[in-house]
């Protein structure tokens, strides 16, 4: 066997290696082209060779431990450089999902609490690090665990983003009497502040503030409502007030009971813009009542004839002002059940230096 008396296939191994793109071994090519070196790596130990033979071998050994540090590091290089396989199967994070349905009350992954009526559900956003959830239908109750990040709840007709704050959401899904479809999220504030947005507009509410987002409709909260004047805005919320008390009396004293009464003993003319019926109705009214003395006596009888006997829920959609500002007509849900629901258009009348309501 002819030894080995040049290293040049090693040097063109480690050229290749070095500036070679292609990073993947093919051990079978290259013993194959280099037959003599892998004779002398097989060959037996050679013992009593000159010093200078040494030196080469010893050298050639140290070509081949760089070779063998390329190749290694080549290989650790492509392991680092190649993406885990992180593929499973099904997704995890939304397998984390789930639908609740009340009456119960679930405390969420951040500590928040959700409590849900008997006609409430709500699903877990299932991500990680996502704060929310959301709103299928009927009332809940939120408490906001604060110093967390924002806090989204999102609903089927807008979204409402908190931080640390207690608010109650209710999802109205149902149809009035007249057959037209009711859809709207109330949105009620105890404690802290939220936004409600939808892609018509969005609002912000405080505590003790409440608002109504109708579907295809912008945030609404009369109470913010530049447009209306004050004393408007009081006698629309002693409106809202004395349903939810189911106190007939106190609706009553929202009516103009004076100009009623003069109105009855035709002591003035009809103006229907003063009177919430026609003026037919203003003359059977008057027949009806030509027996009351005073309009103290017609504000009891009044009182006594509403058909308010127990709680009822007002949403007040809109309210628009007429071009005068001295009228007004709004649009009202009166809820008088979990399924029983009216559409009423209640207006009010700035006159006799105040704001009365006119009709129901």
């Amino acid at each position: 066997m002819q030894p080995v008396n040049d290293d040049k296939w090693l040097d063109e191994a480690l050229e290749g290696v070095l500036h070679s793109n292609d990073t993947r071994p093919d051990f079978q090519t290259w013993v194959a082209r280099h037959p003599e070196a892998v004779e002398m790596l097989t060959a037996p130990k050679v013992r009593g060779r000159s010093v200078v033979k040494t030196i080469r071998i010893n050298a050639w050994f140290g070509k081949l431990a760089v070779a063998a540090v390329i190749a290694i590091v080549a290989v650790i290089g492509i392991t680092q450089l190649t993406p885990p396989d992180t593929s499973g199967p099904g997704d995890v994070q939304a397998a984390k999902a789930e639908t609740l349905t009340g009456p119960l009350t679930h405390t969420l992954d951040d500590g928040s609490v959700v409590t849900l009526a008997a006609d409430a559900s709500i699903r877990t956003y299932g991500e990680v690090g996502k704060r929310g959830f959301e709103h299928i239908m009927g009332t809940i109750d939120v408490a906001v665990v604060k110093g967390q990040g924002e806090f989204i709840v999102t609903t089927p007709y807008g979204d409402v983003k908190a931080l640390g704050t207690k608010f109650k959401l209710e999802v109205v899904d149902g149809t009035a009497d007249s057959g037209e479809k009711v859809e709207l999220l109330s949105v009620e504030v105890t404690e802290g502040k939220v936004e409600v947005s939808n892609a018509k507009g969005q609002q912000y509410l405080e505590a003790a503030q409440d608002g109504i987002v109708a579907k295809d409709a912008a945030p609404y909260d009369f109470n913010q409502d530049e447009a209306l004047p004050e004393r408007l805005k009081e006698r629309i919320q002693a409106m809202v007030d004395a349903f939810a008390a189911g106190d007939a009396a106190a609706w009553a004293a929202n009516f103009n009971i004076n100009y009623v009464y003069r109105l009855v003993k035709g002591q003035v003319e009809y103006d229907p813009l003063l009177f919430g019926g026609s003026q037919e109705d203003a003359e059977r009214l008057g027949e009806t009542l030509k027996d009351i003395e005073s309009s103290e006596q017609l504000a009891e009888v009044f009182a006594s004839s509403v058909n308010i006997t127990k709680p009822i829920r007002i949403y007040v959609r809109s309210v628009e002002l007429s071009a005068d500002g001295n009228h007004a007509r709004a649009q009202c849900i009166q809820r008088k059940g979990p399924r029983r629901m009216t559409i009423t258009n209640p207006q009010w009348h700035h006159f006799d230096n105040d704001w009365w309501q006119i009709d129901d």
